[in-house]
């Protein structure tokens, strides 16, 4: 066996660094109690996905299992148990939700959310709580009344108006500079408990430059500057519109391809020009583009009155990069949610064959909606005129007749091909070409015409919807005109008859009297750079949400967003500025003891580099990364790995790399407000194994030049600056010293196994 697929013996004497290899406990169900917590999140989601096929309602009993009782999940169906309560691995449930066999993943035509399974995990971990009475006789069973959803909604939280007030005055001095301390203090001070002292100045510039571009301090410079300077140099860094757009691009659903692949050529159906979506979010985000005109260009920029060939078309790719590559009731269900679920925090799409059963939204508002998104068209993205150029890429001369070259040839076998068929398969050859070979070309090659994933409008008459009844299309019930939803715009005021409506819907999703989308958003910042969320539902606000653990503080933010024009920088600048951002991360007994899950922020919350952060680091510490900015992705592992940032890695959504799985990278199916957080053995196996690692530690070793005349504790030295921007204290000089010398007696070269022993270190993989 090669020695880069073994554990190097070197590293695993090095352990004691901390690492990777035990499966994560499932984050607790917080304060709700079990039957409360099974009525608001796990029924509902049984509800969606799996009462159709396995409920006593439905007269459905596939397999043997119902799942509208507890003793049915208990008892299990023909394969055994579906449940063992508080075995998660033990329970079939969460093996099949996870897929971990395709054969036998349920549901059986897609998968559920990293959300969706999170809560089920959580259910499972917690004891699997059963409602309060066996057969669902509860209050909640009794929802889907939308009279009686209405009257609680009414006074729900998040459908009230944002309202600001004071701040209350600190009993500290520090913590009345920023409002955002004044609310979190007055929250501790209520429940007993005092903030955490700040965090070393070498932990706080670690913290937030990985907060703000997600990289490592590798420029010294960076521990010289006051900290308000530090923070508007990450702002002013193109890393910063690269780190922050990843967050965007999880509830864009964002991939390179669509969910499906072809059968006869086991090809993923590409999107050749998905990547100038991703790059107009990161130019947005770098440029701190308003988010009003943010928001309105990715749902209508083609109704905004734009150049033909204006860089903000690209934009549409919030529509056009649909999982879903066809023009279907399934690509504008997709759309329906990652706009609502996304922008506004409701789970509308659940009203697709009936009233929602927990959340004020009929079916009537979901086909007002489908009415939108269904007035539009998507051109096939092998024809080249059918989509708006982009300017602003520009290869080489050389980059682009190797292009015109490799087209012509593939044009050539496609005009040989004509309308033949092959045999058994009901497309021509023509389209086969076309949908792989010249859709590849279009996609990877760097000389390729440079066009906006875009969507238009249908010509004539924008659809005039009707509710389908059980959400059959052949089945067709009332019309009901293109609108807004009645919770949100009770008077619900008819779009516009000339076109989709899609600018109306913007303009109502931004709405000062919309109260969701502005506490959506800064909730989903507040998250990337805390975190933890204020709202611990990110995409649902709705009645099955969680309330907000600081209500006041998230009225504040949201209010002082739209204060200052929409601005993402502003927003960013108030929270890490803040002396809650700044705690140390340590633990206190005495706070944990009150706070358990540190809902009140009496410390940093210590955070795991995500598997792009993680990469990028280590391209980082190496020397290897490259900051070439915009253009068309490149494979993230392999002889031929791309040396850009992650975000700029091929990501396809049929066949999902294993390794950003591993990782908890989030599925591009559906819109993703959140990431899990799981530690399983599988990243241990990479860290030590994977041929990227151990590559990155040889290079970042390789370029620090060692001359026969440099000491062992000048070269350690070295290593740790290099790798955790720090010297090493005097035991860890001396522990790498023994090591050296087993190594140095087989006759290996000790220093890359260092480097790699740090890249897999705790103090390197977690950010304090």
């Amino acid at each position: 066996m090669k020695r880069s697929a073994l554990i190097p013996f070197g590293i695993a004497l090095l352990f004691s660094f901390g690492l990777l290899v035990a499966s994560a406990a499932a984050k607790p169900i917080g304060k709700m109690g079990g039957t409360e917590y099974f009525e608001a999140k796990v029924r509902p989601l049984l509800i969606k996905h799996c009462y159709e096929c396995h409920s006593e309602e439905e007269n459905a009993q596939k397999g043997g299992l119902l799942l509208d009782r507890e003793s049915g999940w208990l008892e299990g169906g023909d394969t055994g148990k579906a449940v063992v309560p508080g075995q998660v691995d033990a329970s079939l449930l969460i093996e099949v939700v996870r897929r971990v066999d395709e054969d036998f993943a349920m549901p059986p035509k897609y998968a559920l959310s990293e959300e969706e399974v999170d809560v089920l995990v959580r259910w499972v971990a917690a004891g699997a709580p059963g409602p309060a009475e066996d057969m669902g006789e509860t209050e909640f069973s009794q929802l889907g009344d939308q009279e009686v959803i209405f009257e609680k909604a009414e006074e729900h939280w998040s459908f009230q108006p944002v309202t600001v007030v004071d701040p209350p005055q600190a009993d500290l001095a520090a913590w009345n500079e920023n409002p955002i301390d004044q609310f979190v203090f007055a929250s501790l001070k209520e429940n007993g408990l005092s903030p955490s002292p700040r965090a070393p100045a070498r932990a706080l510039v670690r913290r937030v430059s990985y907060s703000l571009t997600g990289l490592p301090p590798t420029d010294t410079e960076l521990f010289e500057l006051e900290y308000s300077e530090l923070i508007e140099r990450l702002l002013d860094s193109p890393r910063y519109g690269e780190h922050i757009a990843r967050l965007w691009l999880d509830v864009a659903r964002y991939a390179d391809t669509a969910s499906t692949y072809r059968a006869d050529t086991k090809t993923p159906h590409y999107y050749p020009y998905a990547f100038t979506y991703r790059d107009y979010v990161i130019e947005a985000f770098h440029t701190d583009k308003p988010f009003d005109e943010f928001i309105r260009e990715q749902l209508a920029a083609d109704l905004l009155g734009l150049k033909e060939d204006a860089p903000e078309l690209a934009a549409l790719g919030f529509l056009g990069v649909s999982p879903h590559r066809s023009m279907s009731h399934d690509f504008v269900d997709d759309v329906i949610d990652a706009t609502t679920r996304g922008l506004l925090g409701m789970t509308v799409s659940c009203a697709r064959c009936h009233d929602h059963k927990f959340e004020p939204v009929p079916t009537a508002d979901y086909y007002s909606l489908y009415g939108v998104f269904n007035s539009i068209q998507r051109p096939s993205p092998w024809v080249l005129d059918a989509y708006p150029k982009i300017e602003g890429y520009q290869p080489s001369a050389e980059v682009v007749a190797d292009y015109e070259k490799k087209r012509a040839a593939i044009d050539k076998k496609i005009v040989e091909a004509g309308d033949k068929k092959r045999a058994g398969n009901n497309r021509s050859v023509k389209e086969t070409i076309e949908q792989t070979e010249l859709a590849e070309l279009l996609l990877f090659h760097e000389g390729a015409p440079v066009r906006a994933m875009a969507v238009s409008e249908k010509k004539g008459k924008p659809v005039e919807p009707a509710v389908f009844i059980r959400g059959e299309p052949s089945n067709r019930g009332e019309r009901v005109p293109r609108r807004f939803l009645e919770i949100l715009e009770p008077e619900q005021k008819p779009f516009s008859s000339a076109n989709s409506g899609r600018l109306d819907l913007a303009d109502r999703v931004l709405s000062l009297d919309n109260p969701l989308t502005a506490r959506v958003y800064v909730n989903r910042i507040w998250g990337m750079l805390m975190g933890d969320f204020l709202v611990d539902t990110p995409s649902d606000f709705g009645l099955q949400g969680e309330a907000p653990s600081h209500p006041e503080l998230l009225d504040f933010l949201a209010a002082e967003f739209r204060k200052n024009g929409g601005s993402t920088k502003h927003l960013v600048r108030l929270i890490v500025s803040s002396q809650t951002y700044r705690q140390r991360s340590s633990l206190r007994e005495d706070a944990a003891a009150v706070d358990p899950e540190n809902e009140l922020y009496w410390r940093a919350n210590r955070k795991r580099l995500s598997v792009e952060e993680l990469r990028d680091s280590l391209l980082a510490v190496s020397g290897e990364l490259d900051l070439t900015m915009r253009g068309r992705p490149g494979p993230l592992w392999g002889e031929e790995h791309s040396k850009r940032r992650s975000i700029y890695g091929y990501v396809n959504r049929f066949n999902l790399d294993p390794t950003l799985r591993n990782f908890d990278f989030p599925s591009p199916m559906q819109t993703q407000g959140s990431r899990t957080d799981n530690i399983v053995p599988p990243q241990a196996l990479f860290l030590m194994n994977s041929p990227f690692v151990i590559e990155q530690a040889r290079k970042a070793v390789d370029s620090l030049g060692f001359d026969v005349g440099v000491n062992r504790v000048e070269r350690i030295t070295a290593i740790y600056e290099q790798i955790l921007q720090r010297p090493p204290v005097e035991n860890e000089i001396e522990r790498i010293g023994r090591f050296a010398d087993i190594e140095k007696g087989r006759k290996v070269n000790p220093w890359p196994h260092v480097a790699q022993a740090l890249c897999m270190s705790n103090e390197f993989l977690y950010v304090d």
